[in-house]
């Protein structure tokens, strides 16, 4: 009888732990996530193939600029936010894949694809090897996304098993421009 209560016990004792593993062990997605290198604003953080560093944060309510030989202006339902950013390629030409404005609660905004013929956007051009880029990268927000973002950059739309830059953003901003033109931002 006390043979048939060890085995009793050590079945008890596998299904524990196989529902603790299962439980506590991290899925797939988690196991093959981006691999995060965090950093603030103004620091330079250097990925498997680029590094990038953000340098200024704008709001605006519109936004102005020269494209095609016209000027253009655009309104949005929520908010712009502007990064202004250096990008350069290490240690091989890359093209940048993603960046992606994630709010304090998780809500993630990619790049408005509302400005080509912009100047200095980034993330449209291959980045070269000791060829630093400099530009902005333009974002539709809601008010509420504004606060403790953070900026996400990596070489891959999806990025798995692959850094991803995530640059941690002002948990305060100066209040949004009526109209910002473009071609008057300093890039440097």
């Amino acid at each position: 009888m006390s043979g048939a209560f060890a085995k009793l016990g050590a079945l008890m004792l596998a299904a524990m732990l196989l529902v603790g593993m299962q439980r506590y062990t991290p899925g797939y997605a988690e196991i093959t996530g981006p691999i995060p290198l965090k950093g603030d604003l103004g620091e330079t953080l250097a990925g498997r193939g680029f590094t990038v560093r953000g340098d200024k944060v704008l709001l605006a309510e519109t936004l102005r600029f020269m494209a095609y030989g016209r000027e253009v202006e655009r309104n949005t339902g929520g908010i712009f936010a502007l990064v202004i950013a250096r990008l350069e390629a290490q240690p091989a030409s890359v093209t940048i894949g993603s960046a992606i404005w994630r709010s304090a609660q998780g809500a993630r905004f990619v790049v408005s694809p509302r400005f080509q013929g912009a100047p200095r956007l980034l993330g449209t051009d291959r980045l070269e090897p000791g060829l630093p880029q400099r530009g902005v990268f333009i974002f539709e927000v809601s008010r509420e996304a504004v606060a403790g973002a953070t900026l996400l950059v990596a070489a891959s739309r999806w990025p798995r098993l692959d850094t991803q830059a995530e640059i941690a953003l002002p948990a305060t901003l100066e209040a949004p421009a009526p109209v910002l033109d473009l071609s008057e931002l300093a890039y440097e």
